[in-house]
């Protein structure tokens, strides 16, 4: 059961990876699907810059994932320079291999970074195919979403809407996926 969900965010993401996922997830709660539902958004550090100078403030920075039970990893140019930072990669690892994970964009070469792709199949932004491929066993490059069980990523940017409703509906079932994209008027991709 999902009632805490965390999202990752860090330097140089790009916004749209976090809101298009957040803004689906945050109306669990709204819209009485499940109103136990929380979320927090969890920092790499107290402020961040988007990569066009968005700044935002998270909820707090590095705490600790015990208490959650679904984390979300947007992408951005940002993942390029944590996918060598010892702190954020040991931070994602620490999320261990029980609960489910989720990436939009290159939030995938985090998740491959940390382990979790390994013999899996992973998408990412059609440009970050190639820096992805060491860390997944095959790079699906026709599909906006790949679920992999506890592992599932999204394609570019744009797939941070039908992940959002995809995870929804993953979890909490197609009548509120149906309920939630009637509310945010969505009627693009259909997740697969």
């Amino acid at each position: 059961m999902i009632t805490r969900i965390a999202f990752l965010v860090f330097p140089r993401l790009t916004l749209l990876d976090f809101v298009g996922g957040y803004d689906a997830l945050r109306r669990v709660a709204a819209l009485g699907v499940d109103p136990t539902v929380k979320h927090r958004i969890i920092g790499t550090a107290p402020e961040i810059a988007d990569e066009n100078g968005l700044v935002m403030k998270p909820d707090s920075v590095y705490e600790d994932l015990r208490d959650f039970d679904l984390l979300y990893v947007p992408g951005g140019f940002g993942t390029r320079q944590l996918v060598d930072d010892e702190r954020c990669i040991a931070y994602l690892r620490s999320w261990g291999t029980t609960r489910p994970l989720a990436s939009v964009c290159t939030g995938s070469l985090l998740l491959g970074r940390a382990g979790y792709l390994t013999g899996k199949r992973a998408t990412t932004n059609h440009a970050a195919f190639d820096l992805l491929r060491p860390y997944c066993a095959n790079v699906v490059t026709d599909r906006r979403i790949v679920d992999e069980g506890l592992v599932v990523t999204a394609g570019g940017v744009s797939s941070s809407l039908d992940l959002g409703l995809y995870l929804v509906e993953k979890f909490w079932g197609q009548p509120a996926r149906e309920k939630i994209a009637a509310k945010m008027e969505y009627r693009g991709y259909s997740a697969v």
